[in-house]
């Protein structure tokens, strides 16, 4: 069975809707009927425990108490914190799209997506006593491409608030005062609404990541054992539910599959990747009329959504369909003429046609387009390659 139209929902800035009452069920008691241990192996890789999540190095706790020691005000201290974060030993932390790890790995590597990012920033927030609190950015559907499989992102933020702040001479100032730091790759999310997050919920959502992060490398006996943590931590994310019932489609676990999608959408009625999963599921088991209700359903809200038709074009141009994936692409800038996204997808169809003149105008677009100046740099790079290729020519 073609996997290539099934999406997963990974957490990589994090988020879809999540119910107000949080349970602490075990997955083992609360739907014992949607687990299948006997399917998978045990792994040899241990699930990191949420203090390891958060764990800072020594040597980093000694820096960053060092840095604010003198800082009298939550302002002052959260300017320190973003100091630290961008400027550390002259390196930027770099945004990473497909790699999630603990605070202590983010530290090391320099480089995460902004899920492990946000959990680096909270920790380092939570060492020098800042009131600081988890963000649900609620952004539309935003699809990226990992080794030929669509996944669904979602965005978190961090936002340090006023209240609670010790100074330097031992006291609680309560000033107002509220910050938002975000590593988003768009610099036009603040309009979005968002809600706070627990910090199980979080929890939750870097277990799913890994999860989503090893399915799509095959690794499903690691993909289960991340899924059973991460509704443990939360058994009320309907992302969880949706990422097992991807799990037993690929291993041809149909009933499981579909029981696990509809729990899904019953948690979160308002999320459409489940219905679309759901749908895809009814097709293939000739359930036609179920599936022709779900689809109507997902794509009158979806084909209003410029990023569901990049995702569309991205797919058909990772099959080769040039020509099909230009009409997405299109289709993405007729609702949103500033996507730097569409324009750099029509760039790489008509490369693909042998069209550099087009290819060079449209990749030019995308970089005048391009929402900041990391982006902006990645397309010159692209503009230079292709430069270089065609003088060579």
């Amino acid at each position: 069975m073609q996997m290539t139209n099934m999406r997963f929902i990974l957490n990589i800035c994090v988020a879809v809707l999540l119910t107000a009452c949080q349970q602490n069920n075990s997955p083992t008691t609360a739907h014992d009927a949607l687990w299948k241990d006997d399917l998978f192996k045990p792994v040899a890789e241990p699930v990191e425990s949420p203090e390891q999540i958060f764990a800072l190095p020594q040597q980093v706790k000694l820096e960053i108490r060092s840095l604010t020691r003198s800082a009298h005000s939550a302002r002052e201290k959260t300017d320190l914190l973003l100091n630290y974060l961008f400027s550390k030993k002259g390196t930027n932390l770099l945004y990473q799209n497909d790699a999630t790890l603990t605070a202590t790995e983010t530290m090391a590597a320099r480089q995460a997506n902004c899920l492990s990012l946000t959990i680096l920033s909270f920790s380092l927030a939570q060492e020098i006593d800042l009131n600081v609190e988890f963000r649900d950015v609620k952004i539309p559907e935003y699809w990226t491409q990992n080794n030929g499989q669509s996944l669904l992102n979602g965005h978190v933020n961090l936002n340090v608030v006023g209240g609670k702040n010790i100074n330097s001479n031992g006291n609680i100032d309560y000033s107002i005062f509220s910050y938002v730091i975000d590593f988003g790759m768009e610099s036009n999310r603040s309009h979005f609404p968002s809600a706070t997050l627990k910090q199980s919920q979080v929890i939750a959502m870097f277990y799913n990541n890994k999860a989503a992060e090893a399915m799509v490398y095959d690794r499903d006996d690691l993909a289960y054992t991340y899924l059973k943590a991460a509704i443990k931590a939360d058994p009320q994310a309907a992302e969880n539910w949706n990422n097992l019932a991807v799990l037993y489609r690929k291993m041809q676990q149909l009933e499981l599959a579909e029981k696990a999608y509809l729990l899904s959408i019953q948690l979160d009625p308002v999320q459409l990747n489940s219905r679309a999963n759901l749908a895809l599921l009814y097709e293939a088991t000739g359930q036609t009329e179920k599936a022709e209700q779900l689809k109507r359903q997902v794509d009158s809200k979806r084909n209003q959504n410029p990023y569901y038709h990049i995702m569309l074009g991205d797919e058909a141009f990772a099959s080769g369909h040039a020509q099909l994936a230009i009409g997405h692409y299109r289709k993405s800038l007729a609702l949103d003429k500033k996507s730097s996204e569409a324009l750099f997808g029509l760039a790489k169809a008509h490369l693909l046609l042998g069209m550099t003149d087009k290819a060079e105008q449209y990749l030019r677009s995308a970089q005048r387009a391009a929402p900041n100046s990391s982006e902006r740099e990645r397309y010159q790079g692209k503009l230079d390659l292709l430069t270089s290729a065609v003088m060579k020519h």
